[in-house]
């Protein structure tokens, strides 16, 4: 059995999102991911402790999210996962770079359709999650950034990096690549991203590209996602 996940079930937790650092204001984060035959969406909160910041200091993080995807045996088989995660962390900001780790317990309920026998959902997945977050600029023009993320309990893993250009300050663009796995499957990831800053503390981004899949055939994926400072 080999599932066909094309997405990370693991989403990086993006300190910051290209929104300017306040003191202690909540950071709301929402966002989705689809390729074909699987979607994840999350929703949640980075909020900075007291006398703490966006990208500077302690802070905690809540979420919840929903991951769906199908595989193929004799039949097709269709799989759902609500999930919920919480965690704390600590970031570190300069002048030119912002780094952040964190750690996250989280529960994901996985159900089948068709059941798979008279046992019915697979049943509950407890996970913790540590992640690091890493972001360099090199000139105001021009950065790079990464996130890693390694789920105990799924046994998976999910990274991402990026280059980003930003000719104006509210517009960055670039390419990004994905590597993830766990048990059963090896993908990659190779695409691009656009993020664009609102104003009043928004910030909207959208991603694509293709998917290439170990032992199947490749396919495209697309994403969007929102920041809002509260």
């Amino acid at each position: 059995m080999r599932h066909r996940i094309g997405i990370a079930v693991l989403m990086g937790l993006c300190i910051g999102v290209g929104v300017e650092p306040a003191m202690a204001q909540p950071l709301l984060l929402g966002g989705t991911q689809m390729a074909q035959e699987n979607s994840y969406s999350y929703l949640g909160a980075i909020m900075p402790f007291a006398g703490a910041r966006l990208g500077s200091g302690w802070f905690g993080t809540v979420f919840a999210n929903y991951l769906a995807y199908r595989y193929h045996t004799t039949r097709t088989v269709s799989v759902k996962a609500p999930g919920v995660q919480g965690g704390l962390g600590y970031a570190w900001g300069g002048t030119a770079y912002q780094l952040a780790l964190s750690g996250a317990l989280g529960y994901q309920y996985f159900s089948v359709h068709p059941d798979l026998g008279a046992g019915g959902p697979v049943g509950g997945a407890v996970t913790f999650t540590p992640q690091i977050q890493a972001r360099y600029d090199f000139t105001p023009m021009l950065y790079a950034s990464t996130m890693a993320s390694y789920s105990f309990g799924q046994r998976a893993y999910w990274s991402q990096f990026r280059v980003g250009v930003r000719p104006v300050s509210w517009l960055s663009f670039g390419p990004e690549g994905v590597l993830q796995g766990g048990i059963n499957y090896r993908i990659h990831q190779v695409g691009a991203f656009v993020s664009v800053a609102l104003g009043d503390g928004w910030r909207v981004e959208g991603e694509g590209g293709v998917n290439y899949i170990s032992g199947l055939p490749s396919t495209g994926y697309g994403g969007f996602s929102f920041a809002k400072t509260l």
